[in-house]
């Protein structure tokens, strides 16, 4: 038990929004999951229904390692850490910015990020990115799908990332 009160206390002292022993252990695995993003640093060959596409998607790290921005084709993202979550703001060629949030449960191979708030949307119809799903597949692949709601429904697109070999 001491042992716990301890690792609360360093973490509080270290993570100030912190105050329980299992927040410290949450913030632990999303700096893991950030981590693995800025490890993605680098081009990456896109997939689609078999088919590699012109455009790459690039990773790259910024700001002192406090964000990693994803460009896929003219649309970038960017991951952040705030406070006791990983962030997720999407820059969409729609012009809007879905604000999204890692969330915490599921398995240790895949990233799920859930839409939380959206700007500049015109009307709450309006096509917007609402899910982002990546699945390690191996250090150098990587599969993604973007689930967006459409009107009424929801669509998604699949992809496979290839880390390319400079």
């Amino acid at each position: 038990m001491k042992f716990i009160n301890i690792l609360v206390l360093v973490g509080c002292f270290t993570y100030p929004n912190l105050t329980t022993a299992s927040d410290f252990q949450k913030t632990d695995k999303l700096e893991i999951v950030f981590n693995h993003f800025q490890s993605m640093k680098g081009k990456w060959k896109i997939e689609s229904e078999g088919k590699v596409l012109p455009i790459d998607m690039i990773y790259d790290v910024g700001s002192r390692n406090s964000i990693v921005t994803e460009q896929f084709g003219k649309e970038l993202s960017v991951f952040s850490m705030d406070g006791s979550d990983l962030l997720m703001t999407h820059f969409c060629n729609a012009r809007n910015q879905p604000r999204l949030k890692l969330i915490k449960e599921g398995a240790s191979d895949q990233f799920e990020f859930k839409v939380f708030d959206v700007l500049n949307l015109k009307s709450a119809d309006s096509s917007h990115v609402v899910k982002v799903i990546y699945r390690i597949l191996s250090p150098k692949k990587v599969g993604l799908e973007l689930i967006w709601k459409k009107g009424k429904t929801t669509e998604s697109e699949k992809y496979i990332l290839t880390k390319v070999e400079l």
